[in-house]
């Protein structure tokens, strides 16, 4: 059975090369396409880019729900830890796709921590490690990822950053069901969207056993 990979050095899998439409589509639905043009407001999924929504009527987070304000918390805890991920590995992978997701990834997710702090604290508030307990990836995790040898450190990756990742949106959809303010729950519908993109291409590049 054909698995969508390519194979490299070593025996190593690599995405094949149809699956790069796939992560093109990623980093433009993350708003990774470039800036807006002067006076466009939307990004290429039709949403606010996070730096837009951050400056918003900053005084209306303040009547954000305690909801509103523990997803963005833990989603900022959950984004901090993908910045680990990434800080991990982005100078050891040997796969040119998974270099630019990561890279993508790490451009995305930065923004967005940046929208989640802003917000937290226009309403007193901060990100708090405790509110993130028992939802990230765990030391054992990270500690592959570090100690992964170069021929192993690709499909480490997939397996560590897909479960991540669906996490993240997991959090993200059920914040759809229970968010009150609007900005918050665009900014879900966003993470949810462009986690479960990611999540997809990776298990395309995930080697057959």
């Amino acid at each position: 059975m054909e698995s969508g990979l390519t194979s490299g050095r070593c025996g190593r899998a690599r995405p094949a090369p149809h699956l790069l439409p796939a992560l093109l589509a990623v980093l433009l639905a993350a708003g990774c396409g470039g800036p807006p043009a002067p006076g466009d407001r939307t990004s290429a999924d039709g949403t606010p880019p996070p730096a837009a929504a951050a400056g918003a009527t900053p005084a209306a987070a303040t009547e954000m729900t305690g909801i509103d304000l523990l997803f963005l918390s833990m989603m900022a805890g959950h984004t901090e830890q993908t910045l680990e991920i990434v800080r991990l590995v982005r100078d050891r992978l040997t796969d040119g796709e998974l270099r630019t997701l990561v890279a993508a990834v790490e451009v995305t997710e930065t923004d967005e921590l940046e929208t989640a702090r802003t917000w937290l604290a226009q309403a007193g508030r901060s990100a708090r490690a405790d509110d993130h307990a028992g939802h990230g990836t765990g030391p054992d995790q990270l500690a592959r990822l570090r100690d992964a040898p170069p021929p192993h450190l690709d499909t480490v990756l997939i397996e560590v950053l897909s479960a991540h990742q669906q996490a993240a949106a997991d959090l993200a959809r059920a914040h759809l069901a229970a968010g009150t303010d609007e900005r918050v729950r665009d900014l879900a519908r966003r993470v949810e969207q462009s986690r479960s993109a990611q999540v997809a291409l990776l298990a395309a590049a995930r080697p057959s056993i």
